[in-house]
């Protein structure tokens, strides 16, 4: 009878493994796309660093998104639990910065 204590043993630990929340590292999520070196994602990145008041070295642009309308940068930041989103213009002028997770959590 030792398959039914194996199965909620492991029952057990996968319910307990739902219960740890991770921070994000900057460098946590992995290049997406866009163009991760232009005027978008250099602004944000200072951008988001002042917001955060923290080193721009711990912000990370991990996507750009770019339109007609205007452009979408998501970055990693050290020690956030969620990703910060910046918008732009097209030329890459900062409109928006905002923390996507929980303020809470800040």
């Amino acid at each position: 009878m030792k398959t039914p204590f194996a199965i909620v043993a492991l029952f057990g630990a996968l319910a307990l493994s739902a219960c740890v929340e991770p921070t994000m590292d900057a460098t946590d999520v992995g290049n997406t796309g866009g163009n991760l070196t232009g005027a978008t994602a250099t602004n944000c990145k200072a951008a988001i660093a002042r917001q955060a008041n923290i080193s721009a070295g711990d912000v990370a642009i991990f996507d750009v998104a770019e339109s007609e309308a205007g452009n979408t940068a998501q970055a990693t930041v050290a020690g956030a639990e969620a990703p910060w989103i910046c918008r732009t213009n097209s030329s890459g002028k900062v409109l928006q910065v905002m923390y996507s997770g929980s303020e809470g959590n800040l």
